[in-house]
């Protein structure tokens, strides 16, 4: 064989290899493949082969235990290289976090690696010799490096129609969950490396076949049990969490009602007493009522009905019912909360309704533990406009906080053990590429704002 072939070989078995892998990574997270950012993988993949290629190839001295090393160390090399590569173009290009990307390429890779090698062993071991080594080549090679490649877009498409991405961003809702998953991906990724280790000489067969796509088929039955299992732990929470906003907003409004019946019963006694001044002509008497009425009714009801209304704006409601739930808790505290909504805000937002609850959650419970014990002050402004919902948060504050450190994970002004709500709203604004967030101090105020489209 000419050396033209060999090359063209190698090439298009490296590039529809690189396209099975990014294909399948793109498919677990849930995103449509586009061209460049599969050319940008695949430069940097094949300059990192090639310098791996390049660093060890003199290296090996036939089948001895130190070419068996030399191998196992060029695999955990070049493969980590590859799938740290591709976590990197998915972040990039796809504004997905780097470690879920770096493990949709390591799941990937023991997918369609293990495929790749199992075919391939098959065909070597029982396809025929021929004179014409152009068709050997082509049986041990390129079909191989195809069926892989169908493999991959197989399991894409069955990902994508199962909606898989939303689970998978589930297990990365913990450090732990997040270290387990990430180090199981890690070792399938070597799992044909140590198999290949271990089992030199193993001839492939019907049941080295069975075995080999039984284990992705249990692997992907796994990922997918404990994603769905996660996820259902935290929509339970979510489900508990708007139980106890709507009945916080019950709560509120038999509030409202008791004020209502108790500011009925007060003015039909005011309304004796205008009678009187009324029948002796004090009209001096009655503008001084009037006006201490109308103060009278916006101390008692006013604020509440004009929160109310304000409520009764927000077509999302599991935001409504978050929003009662912290005002409620602010009258606790004995915090003058403000609530503004000056237009209808749409059920339907480019952010999630779990992820905006989340999201305004954090602010507000920074703005509740930043305030001053005495005279607090917060105001919450959502405004949906035409292409953005704008939402601010804004507060007093008892110690001036540091905007140069708000970006560090953990920083908080109200002690040892808060203030990981930021690192957590940051992650969640990662997702959405469209979402502006801005923190600012203006006229003694913390002000937190965030424009998310629609």
């Amino acid at each position: 064989m000419g050396l033209l072939f060999r090359l063209s070989v190698v090439v298009f078995v490296y590039l529809v290899f690189g396209l099975a892998m990014f294909w399948l990574s793109v498919g677990i997270v849930g995103k449509k493949v586009k061209a460049v950012p599969f050319l940008l993988y695949t430069a940097c993949s094949g300059v990192a082969n090639f310098l791996a290629v390049y660093s060890v190839a003199g290296l090996y001295t036939g089948e001895t235990l130190w070419s068996y090393i030399i191998d196992l160390a060029y695999s955990l090399v070049i493969y980590s290289i590859e799938a740290a590569a591709l976590g990197l173009v998915i972040r990039k290009c796809y504004k997905i976090p780097f470690l879920h990307g770096m493990t949709a390429a390591m799941l990937s890779h023991f997918i369609i690696y293990t495929t790749n090698s199992v075919v391939a062993g098959a065909a070597s071991t029982y396809s025929p010799l021929f004179d014409r080594m152009y068709i050997y080549t082509f049986i041990t090679l390129v079909i191989p490096a195809l069926w892989a490649l169908f493999v991959a877009f197989l399991a894409a498409y069955v990902l994508r129609r199962s909606g898989f991405y939303r689970y998978f961003e589930a297990l990365f809702s913990s450090r732990a969950k997040t270290a387990l998953i990430v180090g199981v991906s890690f070792m399938l990724m070597f799992v044909w490396t140590a198999m290949s280790w271990f089992f030199p000489n193993e001839e492939p067969n019907a049941l080295y076949a069975v075995f080999y796509f039984s284990l992705i088929a249990v692997v992907l039955l796994w990922v997918q049990f404990m994603a769905m299992y996660t996820a259902g732990e935290e929509k339970i929470l979510v489900q508990q969490e708007t139980i106890a906003q709507q009945q916080a907003h019950m709560e509120l409004l038999e509030e409202l009602q008791q004020e209502i019946r108790a500011f009925r019963h007060d003015v039909s006694n005011l309304f004796c007493g205008l009678a009187l001044q009324a029948q002796e002509g004090d009209l001096e008497g009655i503008q001084q009522f009037m006006k201490k009425t109308s103060s009278y009714f916006d101390e008692k009801l006013g604020n509440e009905i004009r929160q109310m209304d304000c409520l009764n704006n927000i077509k999302i409601y599991p935001v409504r019912s978050l929003l009662t739930t912290k005002l409620a808790l602010m009258r606790q505290k004995h915090i003058q909360g403000t609530l503004e909504v000056l237009h209808l805000v749409a059920e339907k937002q480019a952010v999630d309704t779990p992820d905006l609850l989340r999201g305004l959650g954090i602010l507000i419970d920074n703005a509740i533990e930043a305030v001053p014990e005495k005279e607090g002050q917060i105001r919450i402004v959502l405004l949906q406009e035409e292409k953005e919902l704008y939402i601010a948060v804004v507060n007093n504050y008892a110690a001036e906080p540091n905007l140069n450190a708000l970006s560090a994970k953990g920083y908080t002004t109200k002690g040892t053990g808060r203030g990981t709500g930021l690192s957590s709203y940051r992650k969640i604004l990662s997702r959405y590429p469209g979402c502006i967030a801005r923190t600012y101090l203006k006229d003694g105020f913390f002000v937190q704002e965030l424009r998310a489209p629609t």
